[in-house]
């Protein structure tokens, strides 16, 4: 990809931008503020949640945060464009979720995170009871489950998507045309920037349809083989700055 065809940038945060202890170096914000200055936009693509995801945008400050599996959009801490799931979806998977005693799940009804666990009230979690909360959108519902095979069962029967994350137990239903690639070609579409100017960084399963979409698709050393074996280009580990360097290197120079 040629520098002047460069509109957009899009990154996921853990394992990709984030050090493996959850920081930021000084360097790689400096890199993403200079992208900013030259006009580039800076986008994070990320399974987080609002809650978890709050503090990152308040260092970064990205032009937009795709956030939940791309179920959300957020412009200037507004929710821009969502892909709730059907009450069907929601109502069946949370059903048999509360049968489940042993396990804990959340539900993501915007910035707000429901919770099953008790005793929860912060500014964006809170516990909650779930047979109320049928008159809400519900974006995406978190568990952790015994397995993938159990995970994938559950969300069959309500033809969800499904997401799961290396070296966890938790896994991720949402509405089945959601995902981080199909919010990131919604906000193209809005912003009439095509996939082609777009490059992205990523490191698991999640980054799979962006990394194979946008106009450059990176890989972190550190990514699992799927991603590694797609990527246009592969860079430094997450733990090295990988993504800053990347850019600098091709794009600030």
């Amino acid at each position: 990809m040629e520098t002047g065809n460069l509109k957009a940038i899009v990154l996921d945060l853990d394992g990709t931008l984030l050090r493996s202890n959850g920081s930021i170096s000084k360097y790689t914000l400096k890199v993403l503020q200079e992208c900013k200055n030259r006009g580039i936009l800076v986008v994070i693509a990320t399974a987080r949640f609002w809650f978890k995801a709050e503090k990152y945008i308040d260092m970064i400050l990205p032009d937009y945060a795709i956030l939940a599996d791309g179920t959300q959009i957020y412009h200037d801490g507004k929710l821009i464009h969502g892909y709730a799931m059907n009450k069907e979806q929601s109502q069946g998977v949370i059903s048999e979720l509360l049968c489940k005693a042993d396990f804990n799940f959340v539900a993501s009804v915007g910035k707000e995170l429901l919770c099953s666990s008790t005793e929860i009230d912060e500014i964006w979690r809170r516990t909650s009871d779930f047979k109320k909360l049928w008159s809400v959108p519900v974006y995406k519902i978190a568990a952790v489950l015994k397995g993938h095979e159990e995970a994938k069962e559950l969300a069959g029967k309500y033809d969800c998507r499904l997401y799961s994350y290396r070296d966890e137990d938790l896994y991720g239903f949402a509405c089945s045309n959601s995902g981080k690639y199909q919010a990131v070609a919604a906000l193209g579409e809005l912003l009439q920037i095509g996939l082609e100017e777009m490059i992205a960084f990523g490191d698991d399963e999640n980054d799979y349809e962006i990394i194979t979409n946008v106009g450059c698709g990176i890989a972190v050393d550190n990514a699992i083989p799927m991603i590694r074996e797609v990527a246009d280009d592969i860079t430094e580990s997450n733990d090295d700055d990988g993504v800053a360097k990347y850019i600098e290197r091709l794009f600030l120079c």
